[in-house]
């Protein structure tokens, strides 16, 4: 998934079941090689006597480290702002009792979960060449850096492995519209080892580790719109390619439009679980979306939503691959209020929940039985990581089945 940053102009981009009655001390754990632990200094102080320690949660599991907090099963984590930090917190989708588990020291604009959903791997906002990973198992979060690859920025990333990402970026600094220098990467999560991905270009790569297939975006820059013009053509294809070694890339999508509008055709390409479906987003103008889900095997487009007035481009596939989710401002709707959209594959429909408030999705994520969908909302002109955590029947849409879980935003529904 590409980096939430430096979109287009519409997006306001920065701008369990613990006992509540329980006292809980979260160690913070991050690295760059080295861990971390809270209060670290470069110099020797003698320990203060330890205070006697709380019963431990029952909810901890007895190998994890004292005073570290661990998701439960089932949870949602999520990112929550307060006084002008960012930390992950555990959501219990039931008893709605939260946990603070690590404190961030950036704010993330995007999160992907490993396939066995037990790595988080965050895009800081910042620009930099950095990704985070949030390990759900040992409550560490460490840096992974593609500086040694002389890659200024990252802006976009999957999963191939439960331990090994894919990575665009780029060795000019500064954030690009149009990528058209990103290149694709592989980065070990839990060793920090990087390698180029068979000298690929590409940017916004998604795979699908069951189905051993990758799509991706390629830019290229064509000549002038037209004589004296300032503008130039911009080419942007999509690609898929299978996940071994000396496959090629095949061509299942082509555009090509001027430069400088804000126009964009496969934006942030998400493919099924099963490789079968990719689902993207097309911008006609800075706040126009339209989705398409087409194959990924032909590029056809199969399903088109049209009526989008403004939208930030969250999507998230079913774990069983059969529906995905995404969201629409229709134009006759007012501006505060949305409609979250559940297409089926199967049978080539969709169907649109009622209207419910916010202004813009900043993130879905499927339950493991995928009878529960969890996603955020954010307000008018509010940050991405500040944003309001709800879950809802994605089977019926209905509002009577919405539960409001407090803040939270880039929810991630672990197994």
């Amino acid at each position: 998934m590409r980096s939430l940053v430096g979109r287009r102009a519409g997006k306001a981009i920065l701008g369990g079941g613990l006992g509540a009655a329980i006292a809980l001390t979260v160690v913070v754990i991050f690295s760059t090689g080295v861990t971390w632990g809270a209060g670290a200094s470069p110099s020797p102080v003698p320990p203060a006597p330890a205070p006697p320690a709380p019963p431990a949660p029952a909810a901890v599991p007895a190998s994890a480290p004292r005073g570290i907090v661990l998701p439960s099963a089932g949870s949602i984590v999520v990112v929550r702002r307060s006084a002008g930090q960012d930390s992950l917190w555990s959501v219990d989708p039931v008893t709605k009792v939260a946990a603070q588990l690590v404190t961030l020291p950036f704010r993330p604009s995007s999160v992907e979960a490993s396939p066995d959903g037990r790595r988080l791997a965050y895009l800081p906002s910042s620009v930099g060449p950095k990704v985070y990973v949030y390990d759900t198992k040992t409550g560490t979060l460490v840096s992974r850096s593609l500086a040694a690859r002389g890659v200024k920025v990252v802006d976009s990333l999957t999963w191939l492995t439960k331990t090994k990402l894919l990575v665009a970026g780029k060795k000019t600094p500064g954030l690009a519209y149009y990528p058209f220098t990103d290149r694709l990467y592989t980065l070990s999560a839990t060793t920090g080892a990087s390698a180029s991905y068979r000298g690929m270009p590409g940017t916004e790569p998604s795979a699908s580790p069951t189905a051993a297939r990758l799509v991706f975006v390629r830019f290229s820059k064509g000549g002038l719109v037209s004589s004296g013009s300032p503008l130039h053509w911009i080419i942007e294809r999509l690609y898929r390619v299978k996940l071994a070694a000396g496959a090629r890339p095949h061509l299942i999508g082509s555009a090509k439009y001027p430069g400088g509008l804000d126009i964009r055709r496969f934006n942030d390409p998400r493919l099924s679980p099963d490789g079968g479906w990719v689902i993207s987003s097309t911008t006609g103008s800075d706040i126009s979306v339209s989705y398409m889900v087409r194959s990924a095997t032909t590029g056809k487009v199969r399903q088109r939503l049209n009526t989008t007035l403004a939208g930030r481009d969250a999507t998230a596939w079913s774990n069983h691959g059969d529906r995905v989710a995404f969201w629409s401002m229709p134009p006759a709707d007012d501006t505060t209020t949305m409609r979250l959209i559940v297409y089926t594959v199967a049978s080539d429909t969709q169907k649109a929940s009622p209207k419910v408030s916010g202004e813009a999705v900043t993130g879905f994520s499927w339950s493991s039985s995928d009878a529960l969908l969890a996603y955020s909302a954010r307000g008018l002109m509010s940050a991405d990581d500040n944003a309001e955590l709800w879950t809802i029947d994605p089977s019926s849409l209905a509002l009577s089945s919405r539960v409001d879980l407090g803040k939270g935003s880039m929810p991630v529904f672990l197994p």
